[in-house]
Order: C-alpha cells, then sequence, then structure tokens
C-alpha cells in the first residue's frame, strides 16, 4: 500500500495545467471503470514514464481518501497541494458516484457477493411448561446478496440478543478494516 506524500504529488502534477489535470482525472477514472482508456502517449510531454505509474498509485490512493473522509476541508488538509487542488476536488465531486461504486465493486469481489437489501422485525418468542416459563425476544433478519454471474439470493435469520450483538460487533469490525484499508494512514 501507498502512503501519501504531499510533497510527491505535488511534484508530479507540477507540469499539468488545470484543463489538462481535470482530462487526466476523467480519463484515469475511465480507465478504472473499464469505459475508456488512459495513454502515456498523451501526456508524455508532461510527465517522465516511471512518474507516471506513481502519478496513478497516489490518484488510486487520494480518490479512496476522497470518499472516506467526512467532508471536503479534511480532505484538502489531508492532500496539501499547492496548486489545483480546487480542480482536483471538482473533478472528483464529478465522479464520486463512479469511485463510490468502484470501490463497491472492489470491496465486493473479495468474495463476490454484496449486500442489496434487508429486512428485519422483532417477535415476542413466549412458551411455558411445568417447569421454566420462556419470554425471549428475538430478531428476524432476511438479508438479500446478489452474487456475480448468479440470481438473488435470500438468506433469513433469527438471532437472539447475545447472537444480534456478536453480528452488530462483526459488521462494525469489517467496517472498520475497511476503512483503514481503503481510507486512513
Amino acid at each position: 500500500m501507498i502512503q501519501y506524500d504531499s510533497t510527491r504529488l505535488n511534484k508530479l502534477i507540477e507540469n499539468f495545467d488545470s484543463n489538462c489535470l481535470v482530462k487526466y482525472i476523467h480519463e484515469l477514472i475511465d480507465s478504472w471503470i473499464n469505459i475508456g482508456k488512459l495513454t502515456y502517449v498523451n501526456y508524455s510531454h508532461l510527465i517522465e514514464l516511471e512518474d507516471w505509474w506513481k502519478l496513478e498509485k497516489e490518484f488510486d490512493y487520494i480518490s479512496k481518501m476522497f470518499i472516506y473522509l467526512p467532508n471536503e476541508q479534511e480532505f484538502k488538509e489531508k492532500l496539501q497541494l499547492t496548486k489545483n487542488i480546487d480542480v482536483l476536488i471538482n473533478a472528483f465531486k464529478n465522479r464520486k458516484n463512479d469511485l463510490e461504486e468502484l470501490i463497491m465493486t472492489k470491496s465486493a469481489n473479495f468474495s463476490h457477493t454484496y449486500l442489496k437489501n434487508f429486512d428485519w422485525s422483532l417477535k415476542l418468542v413466549h412458551s411455558s411448561d411445568k417447569f421454566s416459563k420462556l419470554n425471549e425476544l428475538k430478531c428476524s433478519l432476511t438479508l438479500e446478496t446478489d452474487k456475480l454471474n448468479s440470481k438473488d439470493n435470500l438468506t433469513a435469520l433469527e438471532l437472539d440478543k447475545y447472537q444480534l450483538d456478536n453480528l452488530i460487533n462483526t459488521l462494525e469490525t469489517v467496517q472498520n478494516v475497511k476503512f483503514n484499508l481503503y481510507g486512513s494512514e
């Protein structure tokens, strides 16, 4: 994983004017989502080949940072660019949906499954016999998942309080790992 360095990024984009940078960002994102192609030949007068590869990695990292940071001001502070910061932010704003979908697709590719929808309800389980009485709250959870190259899949779960707490803790852990992997240093 690349460690972000604002000095390195400033050096890499110093020869790009704002129009050229916007064009580069849009072509780069198009290449990431397989609807276009980014070619070095179009930018060879601005950047060396070795730096070209570094620049793509930098933009991969900062595009994820843009999606995961809570606000634009925090993104600007982390980015610390000396020029073209507003151009870069506007280009990322225009392509935010594409970037979010790309990140979700990459995340789903780990297991090739993602959660599409869910429904939940609570019910009280009540029973008694000679020796004991049972009053327990259960959570019914229906998960609709989508798997690549297959149809929707429904999974029904019935969880008691302990199991529900365990599921919530697991999902929070996964979210934290995902954020650490894609969003922060």
